[in-house]
């Protein structure tokens, strides 16, 4: 068996959508949604490379810093 350990940090303020205050709410909501939505497809590009070359997810999760987050994920390969 083959294992691979993967794992991506973000920061945690931008990944819940706490950018700070926008006089404009749409475009504060907006902005948000837009970082939320990347980092999601980032983290997803990192998991599909993997599975890409064969692996399996065996185990994930994610720990919180100070400011950042970080999700990790424990790939096998039979």
């Amino acid at each position: 068996m083959e294992y691979r350990m993967i794992y991506k940090a973000y920061n945690h303020a931008q990944l819940m959508g706490r950018q700070g205050m926008v006089r404009d709410q749409e475009r504060y909501e907006a902005r948000n949604e837009a970082q939320y939505l990347s980092e999601a497809q980032d983290w997803s590009n990192a998991l599909n490379a993997a599975v890409g070359e064969g692996f399996t997810v065996k185990d994930s999760g994610a720990i919180q810093f100070a400011e950042d987050i970080v999700f990790w994920a424990l790939m096998e390969k039979r």
